[in-house]
């Protein structure tokens, strides 16, 4: 189920679960998200904000704006194609997640909102979420286990943009 909260920067799919206790997020885990790489835990990707870290410890997340400070654009999209360029469903969405972070809005919340609904329109959320809650209701094991085949597939604390990559409208197994 997706949370109503703002949602953090690219969430991990820990978050789109709702397994996240939203009150117990800092103001910078909105300003960072984790993406498969060579390393154990993943990479962190962060973006800017106007204010630093002093911004991230004595504002809301809803206020928060974007820095442009230095090429984090550039080196987030460049991270994000290394980590899942050759995922069946990267060349599908890519390019619109690519438009958002390279033309970011003011705020991060705004940009956080505009990632989050990309992914749920192309998984078809809205359209779907129906179905597959009745689909459960009626099977809930055969639910079950395609969620756990899926989720083996991912990390769970990794943006939630692993799932929809790799797996593309399957993602929703997942939520």
């Amino acid at each position: 189920m997706i949370s109503r909260a703002t949602p953090p920067y690219l969430a991990s799919t820990l978050w789109f679960q709702d397994k996240i206790d939203h009150k117990r997020l800092k103001t910078r885990d909105y300003t960072r998200t984790f993406i498969e790489s060579n390393s154990q835990g993943g990479m962190v990707l962060t973006v800017p904000v106007i204010g630093g870290s002093s911004a991230a410890k004595r504002l809301k997340p809803e206020d928060l704006e974007v820095s442009g400070h230095g090429d984090w654009t550039r080196i987030h999209l460049g991270a994000i194609e290394a980590a899942y360029g050759r995922e069946p469903y990267f060349q599908h969405l890519f390019p619109e997640m690519a438009a958002i972070i390279d033309r970011y809005p003011k705020h991060l919340s705004h940009m956080n909102v505009l990632l989050m609904d990309k992914m749920m329109n192309f998984i078809g959320y809205s359209n779907t979420i129906e179905d597959i809650r009745n689909l459960r209701e009626r099977n809930p094991e055969r639910c079950s286990a395609i969620s756990r085949r899926l989720e083996a597939m991912i990390n769970p604390v990794h943006s939630f943009i692993e799932p929809v990559f790799r797996l593309g409208p399957d993602s929703i197994f997942l939520l």
